[in-house]
């Protein structure tokens, strides 16, 4: 019985549903990403103008994370977070997001780029269980064929699209 216990309490391995693009190159992906839909998250509920601003910590350590966005109007209330992100392997395509002041570079990653245009013109950003889903764009809006494109793309990949809404950006 006590097997049984111990067996149902422990943590089972995640095995990664998702992949991610082969490399990322940093230095073309800091600066300023829109979310154009995303399965919004306890934090990011009632967020419009949902928008990341990455740039390169002076250590090179990383990257510092501004995420911002206004509650419910483009006037809202606006609501800002700052973190971290830190690579967990050379390829840059996965990377431990915090916004506690802790992360480091072991473990899987919980922001994988799944899919980037070949231009860096917008990404799609999951984690090892797919059940996250962002879709950024570096400008406001997208066609609605192209979001089309990136939902599909990211349902290939292994990314459960279920959930995704659009972000409204005024």
């Amino acid at each position: 019985m006590l097997s049984l216990v111990v067996a149902a309490c422990t943590t089972m391995p995640v095995t990664p549903v998702t992949s991610t693009v082969p490399s990322v190159d940093i230095n073309r992906y800091i600066g300023t990403w829109y979310e154009v839909a995303s399965v919004k998250q306890f934090f990011s509920a009632g967020l419009v103008n949902t928008k990341a601003v990455y740039s390169l910590l002076p250590n090179g350590g990383g990257v510092l994370v501004n995420n911002s966005g206004n509650y419910f109007t483009n006037d809202g209330l606006k609501s800002e977070i700052l973190g971290t992100a830190v690579p967990v392997d050379s390829s840059n395509a996965r990377l431990n997001v915090s916004f506690t002041g802790s992360n480091g570079s072991e473990g899987l990653g919980n922001y994988w780029i799944v899919d980037l245009d070949a231009d860096y013109q917008w990404a799609i950003v999951s984690d090892p269980t797919g059940n996250s889903c962002f879709i950024l764009s570096r400008t406001k809006t997208i066609t609605p064929e192209l979001r089309a494109d990136l939902l599909a793309r990211a349902q290939a990949k292994g990314v459960n699209i279920g959930n995704v809404t659009v972000t409204e950006q005024f």
